[in-house]
This record gives C-alpha cells, sequence and structure tokens, in this order.
C-alpha cells in the first residue's frame, strides 16, 4: 500500500536547523547585515551634514578674509612696481640728457684746446 500524503501548507517551519538554511541561502541585504557599530537616523546624519557645511562656510569665509589680503597685497606690488619703471624710465632720461650735454662740452673743449692761439 502506498504511504498517506501529508498536506503541503505555507505555514512557517518551525525546525530551527530549516530556518538556519534558509537564512543561508537567501541573499541579504546590505542594511540586514549586522554592524559593530550603529548608524546614524536620518535626522542625525542631516544634522551632522548641516554642521559639517556651517564648518565649511567658515572655513570658506577664513579663506575669503586671506585672498582678500593677498590681492589687495598684489595689487600693491604691481603698482609699486609699475613706480619703480616709470620712475627708471626718468632716471634714464635724465641721464641721456646729461651725457649728451657732457659729450657735447667735451667736444667744445677738445675743439677748443687745438684751436690756434693768436
Amino acid at each position: 500500500m502506498s504511504k498517506p500524503e501529508t498536506p503541503k501548507t505555507d505555514a512557517p517551519k518551525t525546525d530551527s536547523t530549516a530556518d538556519a538554511r534558509d537564512q543561508k541561502a537567501a541573499p541579504r541585504a546590505p542594511w540586514d547585515i549586522p554592524l559593530p557599530f550603529t548608524l546614524p537616523t536620518p535626522e542625525a546624519f542631516t544634522q551632522m551634514m548641516r554642521d559639517q557645511i556651517a564648518r565649511t562656510q567658515g572655513l570658506m569665509d577664513e579663506l575669503a578674509v586671506y585672498e582678500s589680503v593677498a590681492m589687495q597685497r598684489a595689487r600693491t606690488a604691481v603698482n609699486d612696481l609699475a613706480k619703480l619703471a616709470t620712475d627708471s624710465i626718468g632716471y634714464m632720461a635724465q641721464l641721456s640728457a646729461e651725457w649728451r650735454k657732457l659729450a657735447l662740452e667735451a667736444g667744445r673743449r677738445a675743439t677748443d684746446a687745438f684751436a690756434p692761439k693768436n
């Protein structure tokens, strides 16, 4: 004779080894993996991000101050260099005029030195 069939039901299994096999076989989602630390809640994460953005804003404001000082120093250096170049050009023109004057004076003296005396 044949064995009597047991009705199949979708009732949860109570066998602990069957549960362990099902857990090993089924893939787990990343949020189901146990971690050695607790993850922050969305509210805590949002607050941490707001705090970080505030610190970053403070850093950027401080960098803006330093950048402003650096730009002012660069402008001052360029203006000083332009003044130095302008003064140098004026000094070169003055030296050139003095040299021409001295060269003409030296030529006149040489001419007078070789001129016949009466």
